[in-house]
């Protein structure tokens, strides 16, 4: 294994016994000093923010193997925390971490641990742009690779990145279904950007259903997208959903539920979409008394608890 050249100042080696002979000082560093517990101390002096010692401390792990230093001083190089932001040598410790790993994570046999699977996504990362005036150049292709390992074992900021790739065809063939499935993935763990894209990617895809509607299935895979851009909140994916219940797809046909969701895009509309209020306009036309006052009664209800969400900042 690679060791890494990060390793800040000199460590000091005292002989001899000290007072507090049992407790740990960074001062008695030497070449039996367990890199589990140098790493130890070195999280509790970040933590009480002495970063110097910090940094001292996790090195000396570091460079004895430890891959919880390994990553944490990654981090603070990538993120010039408590040391001089240092993008190369941040790669170098996350490259250390990514080496300590059972398999390459294409086997599928071996979970690797949590610092392995972020290493992977960071070394993603720094492929996916490279790292100005060193040797690693922008590599999307290996990039596309190690956000495929660590989102595999559940890596959300791996899937949110391997998404993008795919959805915008970044290190190899573009792949909206793909692009869908690791979004929804991010999304689910939280991830507001990976929510915000995979409603960008159930769009396009409801789009381009539609656009073959003519074609058997197309249309209820049209709904089946623009529903999933309607869970997350999307006003445009309300409307088409709303839009194809309304009218159905050849098999179903659901008005009243069609004409509730129209109404919610219409009142949660905004300036330049015209086109939602045009569509809820011929539904209503359409509609009986009865499927409308059903509709609105469950569309101002969806409405009462999306502002009570609203309001509580949940």
């Amino acid at each position: 294994m690679r060791t890494c050249s990060a390793f800040n100042g000199a460590l000091v080696i005292v002989l001899g016994m000290t007072a507090h002979a049992g407790a740990f000082d960074i001062k008695n560093l030497n070449a039996n000093t367990p890199p589990a517990e140098a790493l130890r101390f070195g999280i509790s002096s970040y933590r009480s923010g002495d970063k110097t010692t910090a940094v001292e401390a996790l090195s000396f792990a570091a460079k004895n193997g430890s891959a919880g230093a390994q990553w944490k001083l990654g981090n603070m190089y990538a993120q010039g925390d408590g040391v001089e932001k240092n993008d190369y040598t941040a790669f170098k410790l996350f490259s250390d971490v990514a080496a300590q790993a059972a398999g390459d994570g294409q086997g599928r046999r071996d979970q690797p641990t949590p610092f392995v699977t972020s290493a992977w996504a960071k070394l993603g990362s720094f492929f996916r742009k490279g790292i100005p005036n060193s040797d690693v150049k922008a590599d999307p292709s290996r990039a596309r690779e190690y956000f495929w390992r660590a989102a595999y074992f559940g890596d959300a900021d791996a899937q949110l990145n391997l998404a993008a790739m795919f959805y915008n065809g970044e290190g190899g063939s573009r792949d909206l279904i793909q692009a869908a499935k690791w979004a929804n993935l991010a999304a689910d763990k939280g991830n507001p950007a990976a929510k915000d894209l995979l409603i960008e990617i159930a769009l396009e895809l409801t789009h381009d259903h539609l656009d073959k509607a003519d074609k058997p299935g197309n249309l209820r895979q049209a709904a089946q997208w623009a529903k999933l851009a309607a869970d997350y909140g999307s006003v445009e994916g309300q409307a088409l959903y709303g839009h194809i219940l309304f009218v159905g797809d050849g098999k179903d046909r659901q008005p009243v539920r069609g004409l509730m969701y129209l109404t919610i895009a219409l009142d949660r509309s905004g300036p330049g979409q015209d086109w939602i209020m045009a569509m809820h306009e011929e539904a209503l036309s359409a509609a009986s008394a009865d499927e409308w006052t059903q509709a609105k009664k469950l569309a101002d209800e969806w409405l009462a608890k999306y502002q009570a969400k609203l309001a509580s900042g949940k």
